[in-house]
């Protein structure tokens, strides 16, 4: 913005910028409840069709990111190199692990080129009163639900889930949508768990998480209290009982977030990591029940079973991964794109120290998420989450007051030291 620009001209960039970023991470929620309903009553969708919504809303992100800074355009130079460098190794090209980086590196470099807090806040009320509304939907109306949005007729359609694995039904909800075992969290409200517009249960708790993050992160924003709410609503209807244990960690650490060096969120998965191949190979592992040692007996199956090719990221491998985040991303990035990915979140400027605090939030939520799936790479919240991250990063949380804030002209003066 130009000296001399008039006020008239500001107020139309913010609102095309406000309008833009809203279709792209409200789009993002809803996608595929959208295609859903395409699906159920009025044409058959396939990939394609995800794919083709997915690239709009990471377009639309894109076009808000760019800027005259280069930090943008250096990271995907970097990480599409490596990629390229990878597929040529493995002899074939993976585009979906080229769109699980994009999808980050889009909505955060959006939200620190708009750095708008009460744009943020906005967001993430009307995400969760979305939520809310379908989740209540879907929970008292359900054969009404089913009629305008059948989650498992188009998951078939898709080609995510099979006849056989849906015993032939067409019809219904996602499979992991009735929990076989009692409910955990108030089991009067019975088997069914909620899903709303994510259409499966686990980005319901997922997304209960980040919300819960950014309300108690936020102790100045209008509204809180009703986010808080409606976190722990999602969560509970969705019978997350990793969303509830995460919520409880990360309010837990409140206190001590800023004073955790870098040094050890940077190695902390990759502890983890050593730690589950080793247990692992100490008990054999090779997967147990759906609880929290299940999991954990499952990943330490899937890397016990990886060559070292495929750590290294110079081979392919078929192995099932999606039920270990860990896993996945070790197989589909290799181990040094894994070390670079996540020491360039952790190592990402902020304006103000106090964002470590959100930061150190999502560490903690995308460690423990690693452990039982790979759902954190998904535009359903995923294009939320890195948008409020990157919108934390440059803010002036010592001098804001509930206003429009500009990204900060150089980070990387203004960049605190370790906390």
């Amino acid at each position: 913005m130009t000296a001399g620009t008039s006020s008239e001209h500001v107020a139309q960039t913010s609102l095309f910028q406000s309008g833009l970023a809203s279709f792209a991470i409200i789009g993002g929620l809803v996608l595929n409840l959208f295609l859903c309903f395409v699906n159920t009553r009025i044409m058959p969708v396939s990939d394609t069709h995800v794919i083709l919504g997915e690239m709009t809303m990471l377009g639309s992100a894109f076009l808000l990111a760019a800027d005259r800074r280069i930090g943008v355009y250096i990271t995907l130079t970097v990480f599409i190199t490596y990629m390229l460098m990878i597929f040529s190794l493995r002899g074939e090209l993976d585009l979906k692990a080229l769109r699980d980086v994009f999808i980050p590196i889009g909505f955060y470099f959006m939200g620190r080129k708009l750095g708008d807090v009460r744009l943020t806040d906005r967001l993430v009320v009307a995400s969760a009163l979305i939520v809310l509304l379908f989740g209540l939907y879907e929970y008292l109306a359900l054969d009404s639900y089913l009629d305008y949005f059948n989650v498992l007729g188009y998951y078939i359609a898709r080609g995510t889930v099979s006849l056989q694995d849906s015993f032939g039904q067409t019809r219904g909800l996602f499979i992991s949508g009735i929990r076989p075992e009692p409910r955990t969290l108030l089991p009067f409200l019975g088997a069914h768990r909620v899903s709303s517009v994510f259409l499966e249960p686990v980005s319901a708790g997922n997304f209960g998480v980040i919300i819960y993050a950014w309300a108690l992160f936020r102790p100045g924003m209008r509204w809180r209290f009703l986010v808080i709410a409606l976190a722990a609503i999602g969560i509970v209807l969705a019978d997350a009982r990793f969303g509830f244990f995460t919520c409880i960690v990360i309010t837990a650490l409140l206190p001590v977030y800023r004073f955790i060096p870098k040094t050890v969120w940077l190695v902390l998965p990759f502890i983890l990591l050593a730690g589950i191949a080793a247990y692992g190979m100490m008990i054999g592992a090779a997967g147990g029940p759906n609880d929290a040692s299940g999991r954990l007996k499952v990943t330490a199956a899937i890397l016990n079973h990886l060559d070292f090719q495929v750590v290294l990221g110079s081979k392919a491998t078929d192995i099932f991964t999606a039920d270990s985040g860990i896993s996945y991303t070790l197989t589909n990035f290799g181990l040094f794109g894994f070390i670079g990915l996540w020491a360039a979140f952790v190592l990402s400027p902020m304006f103000d120290a106090k964002a470590w605090v959100f930061r150190g939030m999502m560490i903690v939520y995308l460690v423990l998420l690693m452990l039982i799936s790979n759902s954190f790479y998904s535009i359903k919240t995923a294009a939320l989450m890195w948008f409020l991250i990157g919108t934390s990063d440059v803010a002036a949380w010592a001098t804001l007051t509930n206003s429009r804030i500009s990204p900060a002209p150089d980070t990387s003066r203004k960049t605190p030291k370790n906390p």
